[in-house]
């Protein structure tokens, strides 16, 4: 939801001075959950700069104009100002499909070991650097969303490491039964929505937005920056799980992989089947933003 400026802020409760201070952004308008995420990260005893607040609220305005807001579960753009304890950075913008339904897992991301010094808001090392025993715990539960037969995983990538021949896990929940996971490796950009069946883009190695999504049983594709790589159409039917989603690493039935990301992640997000045009929507968006951070 976006209001016109001047809008009473009450209506959201919203007395803080930065949400006070926010401007327009580009489109002449405020957005409600970027007033809201940054009341959130104030709770949370971290801040946010009037640049960055115009930049979320750009974001948010061009999700909302796209038609996608109701696709995302849980997204976090990993910026923020940074502090003792990341408060900013581990406050998800969203955290269900709209800012006034249900909202989904933890209020934070859960830190597993990083500290300040992980974390750049702009520029070429900005975002959220991984390593050995370092990861994020969403709280987010796979069963929470309303059909598993379909869904979506995104990150974007920043610089690059020489990855030789391991497996990255940048996304991941697994059961006994089941796998949903974002993988980085030697060979490309994997994706898997059940056991057994993938897609990848044969290409190592690259900074960048990657989504894998799943819009049936049969079809499952892999993203790179709007445009699809790989394609799966195997037939796979996915089990409500009970194992959050981990970022930096996967959740293999409560414990961490071993597959920790040791790079850049910018973004995640978590939600419900993209389309090709949904893809190429949340890739303008994230770009632009990456943009007024610097980050590109």
């Amino acid at each position: 939801m976006s209001l016109a400026l001047g809008t009473s802020f009450a209506r959201l409760n919203a007395g803080s001075a930065s949400v006070k201070r926010m401007f327009r952004g580009s489109s002449g308008v405020w957005n409600a959950d970027a007033a809201d995420w940054i009341k959130r990260v104030e709770a949370n005893s971290g801040s946010v700069s009037t640049a960055t607040a115009n930049a979320v609220t750009n974001f948010c305005n061009a999700i909302d104009a796209a038609g996608i807001r109701d696709k995302f579960y849980r997204l976090n753009l990993f910026c923020g100002d940074s502090d003792a304890s990341l408060a900013a950075v581990r406050t998800p913008l969203y955290r269900g499909p709209s800012l006034s339904g249900t909202q989904y897992g933890n209020a934070v991301d859960t830190n597993n070991n990083f500290v300040p010094g992980n974390y750049a808001e702009t520029g070429s090392s900005g975002g959220l650097l991984g390593a050995s025993t370092k990861y994020l715990q969403t709280g987010l539960m796979p069963s929470a969303m309303p059909s598993l037969a379909a869904g979506h995983l995104s990150y974007w990538r920043g610089e690059l490491v020489e990855e030789g021949i391991f497996t990255r896990i940048v996304i991941g929940s697994r059961s006994a039964t089941d796998l949903l996971r974002a993988d980085e490796r030697s060979s490309g950009e994997f994706g898997y929505w059940g056991e057994f069946v993938s897609a990848s883009s044969g290409v190592a190695n690259t900074s960048g937005h990657k989504v894998v999504s799943r819009t049936s049983s049969t079809s499952l594709a892999v993203y790179r920056d709007g445009v699809s790589v790989s394609t799966d159409s195997r037939s796979v039917s996915v089990s409500d799980t009970e194992q959050e989603f981990y970022v930096f690493t996967g959740n293999e039935s409560g414990t961490p992989s071993a597959s920790y990301v040791n790079f850049l992640l910018r973004s995640y997000s978590i939600g419900d089947a993209l389309s090709a045009t949904h893809v190429a929507a949340l890739y303008a968006a994230q770009n632009t933003f990456m943009q007024e951070l610097g980050r590109e």
